[in-house]
């Protein structure tokens, strides 16, 4: 135990030096001014440490009346905890025992040479072990300022704010401009944060310096603000590159909202907006299913001509539940009107009774029965378009007509008529080529019937694109190009035709007139989501990635029950390397059409890029399992390669090919399994001039695809043809884009031409867009040194 004598020359408690005499107790370096009786009274807590000692015997010594104010008492331990940084619930210097007295917990040490020679930042570090002294005298600084503890509070404050600001700001219908818009806010208060922290704090420092006898005191605070400053220099630089991107995306979230405010939707009814609901068979009658939909089908292309009022598409109406009462249908669809129609039939007679219904009230507005024989169906459905449209110039007296004849004609041909709804159920319900095929079958019947029906010749347009960009058959664009150019020299008016023309060109590489044909459509029809779905395609094809998500986010709202939707999207994220974005968007479709190939194919496309390597390929072979579709077999051939196994691999490539011969990605996939086995290289070369002979065919269908180009430049260097793979090469515009094979095929071709540096560059890019790195690692296609 030291003497009172001895304490007074100093002494330490742990890692604080007590200097009585100055009237300092130094704590991490800095020193702090104490009043004489808190010094005292630690002195006597010193003398007696780590024994309990009685607030009277404390009086006694340092206020010497044991009957002074116990808060005088109070006050001197408070002061000294704050000193010390201790805590009156967890001590460790001084403990408080209530009726009982204080006690210092750790015993005084007399000060010795060195401690009083060494500032304390440079004593935290013993043995001469420097780095360890760097790094406290490091954390010391750290420690000393107010500027770092209010960062990280500010940080963690900002980080719980946004997490609830995700949640209630959609609750709030708030955008997500709105929300970018709140962090740019929070960004602009950090830096004044702390400017206002650093300069109180500074001033606080100041004021200490100038009470401070210690020599070391100036170099700390030198130090210390050298290193505050270069904090705030990299947190306002690190702040102004934020807020400058914040700025873009808020910017560019307003340019789009430009693009699509006309269209914008919102919670409220559409005003004018009409529903036709599935028309229901009465108890007892009988009509094919095809028949009494394509007539509610029909009579929703011919409301769409009128062009007076929105007409819900009939894929909205898939969200919808048909047992729920009129308004909640109204509320559900946003329309103001409900069209319902009840058929029945007594032999050969048909009786159709339609009405319109006010979809708020539940109130019938119109009502009126059709009678035709079935052999007549076409001009019952005339006659229901007919009575419909003068039935909503009175309903809607203020509405104007787009068709000056106020007459739809569909055909007058009954076997047409049928042969045309069958074709629409089947395509409905199937996407493979089967489906396709029986589709086509139905389309030209109903042609034959009536070689005007401008509708069918349209419909057969679209089955044979859809069918060209399953097999890649030139063959199949031509038909579609015949097809479509018979539609449009029928002169008809219909959202229907003028967005599969737009399709025709879309898919041609003829943008301008493509984007002219959508909106064409969406003039007649601005809910038409597949012109909708059309322009959004262009728009990314042509470098606007930003207005074409809008426009795929907006057919989606329309008509959040059609699984088409979902897929366009999908493969719109697929593309931008978004991989599991494009997967639920893929799930979606998948609840929606349950047994699709299409939409299992490209989900487990998407898994598989995205690492689900496994349910991919079980996905995979369920699409082979329920029909033999050459993509997928393409694919599980794809998967094969990448493991090393290239017998299945080669397998699955001419499964795909005996399915889809024209298609020449498939041809130059097959001669990359032989290629990369060095004892069947010959027989890969005859596959690579096949390949090629099929892509150049397909630049009759467009000559300026990118993907199209790149993948000629790479089988013309596979044949080492590197001058006219170089030249073919140029003139893929790469600035622009996004699409993660090309720069693949890109790639493949530089490293065939000894063009090594250009080749990495090129695969780097792919992995940029998102083509994953471990595939790029397992392909034997890429020589991985310098990668």
């Amino acid at each position: 135990m030291l003497s009172i004598e001895a304490l007074h020359n100093g002494f330490c408690l742990g890692e604080v030096t007590v200097l009585p005499a100055q009237g300092f107790v130094v704590v991490r370096g800095e020193h702090h001014h104490v009043s004489a009786k808190a010094l005292e009274l630690l002195l006597q807590l010193a003398h007696q440490a780590q024994s309990i000692v009685s607030q009277q015997q404390l009086l006694s010594a340092v206020w010497g009346d044991v009957a002074a104010a116990k808060v005088n008492l109070s006050h001197a331990i408070s002061e000294l905890r704050h000193v010390l940084g201790d805590s009156k619930s967890c001590p460790v210097f001084i403990q408080t025992l209530p009726r009982r007295g204080y006690r210092l917990l750790l015993p005084a040490r007399p000060l010795t040479a060195a401690n009083t020679l060494v500032p304390l930042i440079e004593r935290r570090g013993r043995a001469g072990a420097v780095n360890a002294k760097h790094r406290f005298w490091l954390i010391s600084l750290f420690r000393g300022s107010r500027l770092f503890s209010v960062s990280v509070a500010f940080l963690v404050s900002v980080w719980l704010f946004i997490q609830v600001m995700a949640i209630t700001f959609p609750l709030m219908n708030i955008s997500a401009t709105g929300m970018k818009l709140t962090l740019l806010l929070l960004l602009i208060v950090f830096p004044l944060v702390l400017l206002i922290t650093w300069i109180n704090d500074l001033r606080e420092r100041k004021k200490r310096l100038a009470q401070s006898d210690n020599p070391d005191k100036q170099r700390y605070w030198r130090r210390q603000l050298l290193l505050e400053l270069g904090f705030l220099l990299l947190s306002f630089t690190a702040v102004a590159v934020l807020a400058h991107s914040l700025k873009m995306a808020i910017e560019a979230d307003a340019d789009a909202g430009k693009a699509s405010v006309a269209a914008a939707p919102d919670s409220a009814a559409i005003p004018n907006a009409v529903a036709v609901l599935p028309f229901q068979l009465s108890a007892g009658s009988q009509l094919e299913d095809y028949l009494l939909e394509g007539i509610r089908q029909e009579l929703l292309y011919a409301l769409t001509e009128l062009n007076q009022f929105p007409v819900l598409a009939d894929r909205a109406m898939q969200s919808a539940a048909m047992h729920e009462n009129h308004q909640q249908l109204a509320a559900r669809l946003r329309v103001e009107f409900l069209v319902e129609g009840l058929l029945s039939s007594k032999g050969d007679q048909l009786q159709l009774e339609i009405s319109v219904i006010e979809a708020a009230t539940g109130m019938r507005r119109w009502s009126n029965r059709i009678a035709r024989s079935r052999q007549a169906m076409p001009a019952l459905q005339q006659e229901l378009h007919r009575q419909l449209q003068n039935a909503f110039a009175l309903i809607l007296p203020h509405s104007s007509s787009g068709n000056p004849d106020g007459e739809y004609r569909i055909t007058d041909n009954f076997a047409a008529f049928d042969a045309y709804m069958q074709a629409q159920q089947q395509l409905k319900k199937f996407d493979d080529i089967a489906s396709l095929d029986k589709a086509e079958q139905l389309l030209l019947q109903a042609l034959q019937a009536d070689p005007d029906f401008a509708v069918a010749s349209a419909g057969l347009c679209k089955v044979h694109l859809d069918k060209y960009v399953v097999s890649r058959s030139v063959d199949e664009f031509e038909l579609a190009r015949q097809a479509c150019q018979h539609a449009a020299g029928l002169n008809v008016n219909q959202a229907q035709v003028a967005a599969i023309l737009g399709d025709l060109y879309r898919i041609s590489g003829q943008y301008e007139e493509a984007m002219k044909r959508y909106e064409q459509a969406l003039l007649l029809n601005p809910r038409w989501v597949d012109a909708l779905s059309g322009k959004a395609q262009v728009l990314n094809a042509t470098g606007n990635s930003i207005a074409a998500e809008q426009q795929f986010k907006l057919a989606i709202e329309l008509e959040p029950g059609y699984w088409q939707n979902y897929m366009l999207y999908g493969g719109f994220l697929y593309e931008a390397g978004h991989f599991k974005g494009a997967a639920r968007n893929f799930e979606r479709a998948a609840q929606l059409k349950p047994g699709s190939t299409d939409v299992l194919n490209s989900l487990a496309a998407a898994w598989f890029f995205s690492g689900q390597f496994t349910e991919a390929i079980n996905a995979w072979q369920q699409v082979v399992d329920l029909s033999p579709v050459a993509q997928s077999y393409s694919n599980l051939g794809t998967a094969h390669y990448f493991n090393g196994d290239y017998a299945n691999a080669e397998h699955h490539y001419r499964q795909a090919l005996s399915n889809s011969a024209d298609d020449y990605t498939i041809w130059t996939n097959l001669a990359d399994v032989l290629d990369v086995q060095t004892d069947r290289q010959q027989e890969a070369l005859p596959l690579y001039q096949k390949a090629l002979q099929l892509a150049e065919r397909n630049l009759l269908v467009d000559a300026h695809a990118p993907a199209l180009l790149s993948q000629i430049s790479r089988l013309q260097a596979e044949l080492q043809l590197c001058e006219m793979a170089a030249k073919t090469a140029e003139k893929v515009e790469v600035g622009r884009q996004t699409d993660f094979y090309l720069f693949y095929d890109l790639a493949i071709t530089s490293f065939n031409c000894q063009q090594h540096e250009k080749g990495v560059a090129y695969v780097r890019q792919a992995i940029d867009l998102g083509y994953p790195a471990e595939l790029i690692a397992a392909d034997p296609k890429i020589p991985h040194s310098g990668l």
